[in-house]
């Protein structure tokens, strides 16, 4: 008689659940999964303990099919000489099961994927970074966020923008005339990195956008590219650009690096806000901007169905490790982008009550019947992160950017000559530019 198949997404649930009804307790035990899945228990025991234990919970394993290895399925501190190094690695996560409260150390051995588990949060007094993102293309994302650079130094800010859009680049097009673009860009400058010399192009990546030229703040950006960086080069720099590299003897990863360089360009150009054009879709890249760089991300959505579904995976997959969501979901800023010109009411609050679903279902704290957040006073729930559908504070209500002809067609390298008019600007982009106000406290 054939067994049942276990497949990827029931592994994880079957060995919790094993380790669980066996006794281990969490504290003692690693679940480490490998590249293709697999999965391994390290126990924080000696060899000659607990055998009769050990003994059950390799029968146990067996429902693992073919997701269990064929050899050290269960490792404990006689079988690894670096036992402590991999016990307590920094990058070991606390996974729960779905509608559960069944949870496992895990440590996922991944080729990618894994900067969407490594939040950093924004220091005291540190500039304020704002992400513009989005999970495709096309979505007016990077005239967004021109059109706030520009509203931001008309107000006499220094702004730096970052093209963090490495694998499509085009900030540099969008805001920048050929006579005006850097030596050098952001690819250089990790591929130099990587051989210590990345200091030396520094100075070399930062342009002035003319947009900025009759503000009476300044508008800086640094290009994905540079003329110097050739364009034939530009796919040789690029495969090389995500490399952890070392640093005083230790492993740097990317999105340490990518730290770093921010930082190194916050201390020479002292912007009071940096703008970054994020990467599109579920890639590292994105992931680094979002959860490694933000204040605030802007997550740009047309309400279209592929939209909410790739929303729901990326949210799905925060909703299981829930420490890490905690530092994440309070930057998060849902944008409805092209906001049609046509029935407009229906479409709002279908995109709404979309995004409300979204949130309430993967990333709200659930609020139990009979509950009343609307009446209960606010103290009673400081615990919990959970919001009224209308309420206009809560992240999953859309800040609306209008769908306009001339705007679609529109050179933002223009804005200096003034061809757009402020009363089209906030007739267009009037809620982002409220709220992002908002969120870095500009009257």
């Amino acid at each position: 008689m054939n067994m049942k198949s276990t497949y990827f997404k029931d592994a994880l649930r079957t060995i919790a659940n094993v380790l669980k009804d066996l006794g281990f307790e969490s504290s003692k035990t690693l679940v480490i999964r490998d590249l293709y899945g697999r999965i391994r228990v390290l126990l924080d025991s000696q060899p000659d303990a607990s055998k009769d234990l050990k003994q059950k919970l390799s029968e146990q394993m067996t429902q693992l099919g073919r997701y269990l290895p064929s050899h050290d399925a269960i490792l404990d501190r006689g079988g690894l000489l670096d036992f402590e190094t991999i016990f307590n690695d920094p990058s070991i996560q606390n996974f729960y099961l779905p509608g559960t409260d069944i949870s496992i150390r895990l440590l996922d051995r991944q080729i990618v994927g894994q900067e969407w588990l490594q939040p950093q949060q924004p220091q005291p007094g540190s500039v304020p970074r704002l992400v513009f993102y989005g999970l495709k293309g096309g979505v007016g994302r990077s005239t967004a966020l021109a059109i706030f650079a520009y509203h931001l130094a008309q107000k006499g800010k220094r702004v730096l923008l970052i093209d963090f859009d490495l694998e499509s680049p085009g900030l540099s097009s969008l805001l920048l005339p050929a006579k005006n673009r850097s030596e050098f860009g952001m690819v250089d400058w990790f591929v130099e990195d990587g051989i210590g010399q990345g200091n030396e192009i520094l100075p070399q990546m930062i342009s002035s956008s003319p947009i900025g030229q009759y503000t009476i703040g300044a508008i800086r950006v640094v290009a994905a590219s540079g003329v110097e960086t050739g364009d034939e080069y530009y796919l040789s720099k690029l495969s090389r650009a995500y490399l952890s590299i070392n640093q005083n003897n230790k492993t740097e990863s990317f999105l340490a690096r990518a730290t770093r360089l921010l930082t190194d360009l916050e201390k020479r150009e002292k912007p009071d806000v940096v703008l970054i054009d994020s990467r599109a879709g579920l890639h590292d890249l994105a992931a680094i901007s979002i959860v490694g760089l933000s204040t605030y991300a802007y997550l740009f959505a047309t309400g279209s169905d592929q939209s909410w579904q790739g929303y729901r995976l990326l949210f799905s997959h925060w909703r299981t490790y829930p420490e890490t969501l905690k530092k994440i979901r309070d930057r998060l800023v849902m944008v409805h982008a092209l906001f049609p010109e046509t029935d407009q009411d229906v479409r709002a609050d279908r995109f709404l009550e979309n995004s409300y679903t979204l949130f309430s279902e993967t990333i709200y704290e659930t609020i139990e019947p009979g509950e009343n957040i609307g009446t209960t006073s606010s103290a009673d729930y400081s615990d919990r992160f959970n919001f009224d559908l209308r309420d206009e504070s809560a992240p999953h209500f859309p800040v609306r950017i209008r769908w306009n002809n001339s705007i679609q067609e529109f050179d933002p390298k223009l804005l200096a000559k003034n061809i757009l008019s402020d009363e089209l600007i906030n007739a267009v982009f009037g809620d982002l530019l409220k709220r992002a106000d908002l969120d870095l406290e500009i009257s």
